[in-house]
């Protein structure tokens, strides 16, 4: 009987060990690390534009380049709308040709879409969109500080042109107190390096320039390190993807992954490399159909899985390093096209092209092999 209790015991022992999976290792949250850049006193900024006069900024000598034959008169009109000073340029009173007026605080982070231009020594933004085939508006964004700007436009009465609105712009820019504009190299936000270059709405508060980190030799050790410090995840991936991409994709920190970003916008990477992560299974499972496309394969001997979302914006691959697909902890790699700096085009819809999912493959192949030559 004793016996017989025993042998129990421990078959009860062995279901318990089998049943109940090893809890996953927990790791601090990492935190950016490298000083913020400081923004201009709010109050200082607020009441130099609440002083100035932004019809100064419409500049009749930029008009009387433009008007061509034109000799309809014109006039600049002074205007307050929802507590932001606009100043419009009609002609014959109704006709309005171009307006400039305070970019309010919560449209911000939308400069990061836009191309750096350089009005004559100040630094600006511009966007340029374009629809059914043509172009079908400008803007040119002037910061102030990281969060007010002021904003020229063409009017919907005039062709939308950029070169004609940088006439202006430059015209107008120049009349802007010295104390308020910024060089065209300026730190006009609060991103610090390479983190102006991430598509994200953030002010950039949770991303750092990567730094050199060193890679741990076997798969647990990387993927706990990587876990701890994107830094790492950041070296996992950064000779194999800019050897493949190109050296312009520079890589970010950010808390839980790292990006390989670029100043066009044209394309953002996202590479990892954890145990905190789910098993690659997960992903291959899709038991919402969240994706599509899912694929079963193998790189240099380690199983993973590749699959798109179901609009075509990203293709992504995960790779279990341990040798189970049903393992906590992978090997990531996410592609997606992005909206080109300076270009709103509504009539493009982007999608992964067949030349980015080879890269992507040669990408994690490289890394594997490099890193993880052994599957477990």
């Amino acid at each position: 009987m004793i016996l017989g209790a025993v042998i129990a015991s421990l078959l009860a022992a062995c279901a318990d060990s089998v049943d109940t999976p090893p809890p996953r290792p927990q790791f601090p949250k990492w935190h950016p690390k490298q000083q913020r850049p400081a923004d201009r006193d709010e109050q200082v900024v607020d009441a130099a534009l609440a002083a100035f006069d932004f019809c100064r900024l419409i500049d009749q000598a930029a008009y009387d380049r433009r008007k061509g034959g034109d000799t309809r008169p014109v006039t600049r009109e002074p205007e307050v709308k929802d507590g932001k000073k606009w100043c419009t340029l009609y002609r014959d009173g109704y006709e309005d040709l171009v307006y400039v007026h305070d970019v309010d605080p919560s449209h911000a982070w939308l400069r990061n879409d836009g191309t750096v231009v350089d009005l004559a020594g100040v630094k600006a933004y511009q966007v340029e969109t374009r629809r059914d085939g043509g172009v079908s508006g400008c803007a040119i964004t002037v910061p102030v500080s990281f969060q007010r700007a002021v904003k020229f436009e063409l009017g919907m009465s005039r062709s939308k042109d950029c070169e004609l609105l940088r006439d202006f712009a430059t015209a107008g820019a120049a009349k802007l107190p010295r104390d308020l504009v910024y060089p065209p190299d300026g730190q006009d936000n609060g991103r610090v390096g390479a983190c102006a270059n991430w598509v994200s709405t953030t002010k950039g508060e949770n991303c750092d320039p990567a730094v050199e980190a060193q890679v741990p030799t076997g798969a647990e050790l990387i993927l706990a390190a990587g876990a701890a410090d994107p830094n790492v995840e950041c070296a996992v991936f950064r000779d194999a993807v800019q050897k493949t991409f190109g050296p312009e994709f520079e890589p970010i920190a950010t808390p839980g992954s790292c990006y390989f970003v670029e100043p066009r916008h044209r394309l953002q990477i996202e590479a990892g490399a954890t145990a905190n992560g789910g098993a690659p299974g997960e992903w291959l499972a899709d038991p919402n159909k969240t994706y599509k496309d899912h694929h079963q394969t193998r790189f240099s001997g380690n199983p993973g899985v590749t699959f798109r979302s179901t609009d075509d914006r990203e293709f992504s691959l995960y790779v279990s390093p341990l040798g189970n697909l049903d393992s906590p902890g992978h090997v990531r790699l996410k592609i997606a096209p992005q909206q080109e700096r300076g270009i709103d085009d509504w009539d493009r819809f982007k999608t992964v092209s067949t030349v980015d999912v080879a890269r992507a493959h040669a990408v994690m192949e490289l890394v594997m092999a490099t890193h993880f030559r052994m599957a477990r």
